[in-house]
């Protein structure tokens, strides 16, 4: 086994490691395994992890706030009308819903986009 920085893989490591492949390649396997050194086993093709880039003009949670301050009081049978703000009507209804359904449940909640009113009407249905 190949040595990297002064490290390497054990005996009982390598003899996992072996066993390991030897039953992939007897069920006909594709694999990828990389050890601890970052050497590769096998004949499948592995990409890095990409980390994900998140294009998000608000902060984390800002609009989850934003939504909550207008339903958290909401009784059963109870509308209000939370306007728009800086949000796009779709999104701010989209989290509304969920908001709703982080406090009391799946469907608890129903909501109208109001364009003329600039706002979207949530009810609260349980």
């Amino acid at each position: 086994m190949k040595e990297q920085l002064g490290l390497q893989l054990s005996q009982v490591q390598q003899q996992a490691l072996k066993r390991a492949m030897v039953l992939l390649d007897s069920v006909k396997c594709k694999y990828a395994i990389i050890d601890p050194l970052g050497v590769k086993y096998g004949v499948l093709e592995t990409k890095k992890p990409q980390r994900r880039i998140t294009n998000s003009k608000y902060a984390h949670g800002e609009r989850t706030k934003y939504a909550r301050e207008f339903l958290k009081n909401l009784n059963v049978g109870d509308v209000v009308d939370v306007p728009v703000s800086s949000y796009e009507l779709e999104m701010l209804q989209s989290i509304g819903h969920s908001v709703a359904h982080k406090l009391w449940g799946s469907e608890s909640a129903t909501s109208a986009i109001m364009r003329d009113k600039d706002c979207v009407q949530f009810m609260r249905l349980q």
